[in-house]
């Protein structure tokens, strides 16, 4: 818990530094390198923050502003359900949409609500729930569409995005329809491990069935570390056929740690700096029988620690190259802190 603790309290300081207020007094986040309010991604998962940051010191003014924060994300959320992703977008264009940001959004929700009750995020959740199941692909019934754009294609960790989403709407709601989603996207998800490359999921397939991107560490985590919350849910043969999966997976990806990035453990060749990969930590936080994933987090939060106290927040300044003044940022230091302070939230939070 130490550990944790004190990443939360630092990464607190910075997001105190950046709240706001409109000129009708409501709350929000600012990304002073974006130049305008937080994705609502980014606001829900400082939301999640601030309920970590409470329990750990006892502060009712932090579950507060978590409450006030998620309001300022169900104001903001599109007609649809979906959120907007106001990254790389052209100067007066409308945000794009994409499946991680309901995804990466969903647990911040879950818990902002577990700890406030405060019934916005409840309601932001179901309603992008709702948006995902007008998304499930004509091609495979397991299957999530990544995007409205973004349809010739299965990636499979979108799918895992939004069975996750589905699964903390179902434990607020008991919604059987979440459900019923929850255990088709699973079973496909399985279905696909290990057909290409022993115990790999490739990062996208076409819909034949053939690879669309390869292996990808990246990618895998995120499949790994959101797919563990649904483990209660889901039927008894199929809980213990992920949970073989699981640990084959997690195994697979300290291997490809210990080999470094190449092209056959991350094809995606944007994905290759692996330190600034949080959902590693998460994923492997996720396997605790395995000693080896559960050095690699502590060593991991260990070198944060250390980076935050050499660099300050600058550890999380963007290393990709931003040089086209028509369009936003790729990223933002703010959107990966608010990444990392969510991840750390859920090590901590998620039963």
């Amino acid at each position: 818990m130490e550990p944790l603790s004190s990443l939360a309290t630092k990464l607190k300081l910075y997001m105190d530094s950046l709240l706001r207020r409109d000129e009708s007094g409501r709350l929000y986040v600012l990304d002073d390198e974006l130049g305008d309010r937080g994705s609502c991604c980014t606001t829900a998962e400082t939301a999640c923050l601030y309920v970590l940051s409470g329990i750990i010191s006892g502060s009712k003014d932090d579950t507060a502003v978590a409450a006030e924060l998620i309001d300022d994300v169900l104001r903001r959320q599109l007609p649809s359900g979906a959120f907007g992703q106001p990254y790389y977008v052209k100067k007066g264009e409308t945000g794009t949409v994409d499946i991680a940001e309901i995804g990466a959004s969903a647990n911040s929700l879950y818990q902002v609500y577990k700890a406030t009750k405060n019934e916005a995020a409840k309601s932001s959740l179901i309603r992008s729930a709702d948006y995902l199941l007008t998304q499930v692909a004509e091609e495979n019934p397991g299957a999530v569409y990544k995007n409205p754009n973004a349809r010739m294609h299965d990636v499979l960790n979108g799918d895992i995005y939004a069975a996750h989403t589905l699964g903390r709407a179902y434990e607020l709601t008991g919604n059987p329809v979440y459900l019923q989603q929850i255990e088709r996207t699973i079973t496909h998800v399985a279905d696909r491990f290990g057909r290409h490359s022993s115990g790999w999921w490739p990062y996208t397939e076409l819909w034949d069935g053939t690879v669309g991107m390869g292996n990808s560490v990246a990618y895998q985590v995120t499949i790994i570390a959101f797919a563990h919350t649904l483990l209660p849910l889901l039927s008894e043969p199929l809980r213990q056929r992920w949970t073989q999966i699981e640990d084959e997976a997690a195994r697979v990806v300290l291997n490809a740690l210990r080999e470094g990035p190449n092209d056959s453990n991350e094809a995606p060749w944007w994905c290759r700096d692996w330190p600034n990969v949080p959902e590693i930590t998460l994923a492997l936080s996720r396997v605790p029988h395995i000693e080896e994933a559960q050095a690699y987090v502590r060593q991991r939060l260990q070198e944060l620690e250390e980076g935050l106290a050499l660099h300050g927040i600058a550890y999380f300044s963007p290393k990709v190259k931003h040089d086209d003044p028509e369009r936003a940022p790729v990223t933002t230091t703010f959107r990966k802190a608010a990444t990392f302070a969510a991840l750390l939230s859920a090590m901590y939070l998620d039963e």
